[in-house]
């Protein structure tokens, strides 16, 4: 593949972060934005209160995404106090605001229109979305999709990762429990292979192949 321009950078997103240490020793890091994961069942789940006072902790540093299952984990009046992007995995209703659309790429192939306007990114999962499972980390296949950053998730890791991008030329990647050493516990080396490996992707991606602006989490 031809070199891709360097103006162009595949972002990083660590997901599943709970506290200030965590998101602040990510940051240092280089990630680009970090994950908190209000959705009750989750085993990284974290309150939004505590979510909040995270994030307007680390503002001035990285991104902050609220990661919900549906609309429903946090109310309308305290989702309003979000500083940063809202990724959520339900396709129609939510506050008028923009959000990440998280969906697997089985449920996102068949949606022949965007779902709703507010959507400005989308989250692409394996087919067994959110369980952490690899997958072949295609784009998905209806047209409308490709005018819209790609962020690419599901059984991410460092080992892998650079494959993924050369596989999918996504405009961000996500991942929780590849850089884990037990479930829910961040391994702060693999963090760093992990931010190291998309780095050094960059050079193997074919700038044609990828949107035509890097997305930028703090723009969602």
């Amino acid at each position: 593949m031809p070199n891709r321009s360097a103006k162009l950078k595949t972002l990083v997103k660590i997901c599943g972060l709970r506290s200030i240490d965590d998101a602040m020793r990510a940051a240092e890091l280089g990630a680009d934005a970090v994950g908190f994961v209000v959705a009750p069942a989750s085993p990284r789940h974290i309150s939004f209160q505590d979510s909040l006072a995270i994030a307007q902790h680390v503002l001035a540093r990285v991104t902050p995404v609220l990661v919900l299952r549906h609309w429903s984990d946090v109310p309308p009046q305290e989702l309003r106090l979000w500083p940063g992007p809202v990724q959520v995995y339900e396709f129609v209703g939510g506050p008028d605001r923009k959000r990440i659309l998280g969906c697997s790429i089985d449920q996102l192939n068949q949606l022949q229109q965007c779902p709703n306007a507010q959507i400005s990114a989308l989250l692409v999962d394996a087919p067994n979305a959110g369980a952490g499972e690899g997958w072949n980390w295609q784009r998905p296949k209806p047209p409308w999709t490709s005018q819209l950053p790609l962020i690419l998730a599901g059984g991410l890791s460092p080992e892998n990762v650079a494959t993924a991008i050369s596989q999918a030329c996504p405009c961000a990647v996500d991942v929780s429990s590849g850089v884990e050493s037990s479930r829910g516990v961040k391994d702060f080396k693999k963090v760093k292979d992990f931010i190291d490996n998309t780095q050094g992707a960059q050079k193997n991606i074919d700038a044609s192949a990828k949107n035509a602006s890097t997305i930028l989490f703090n723009q969602l």
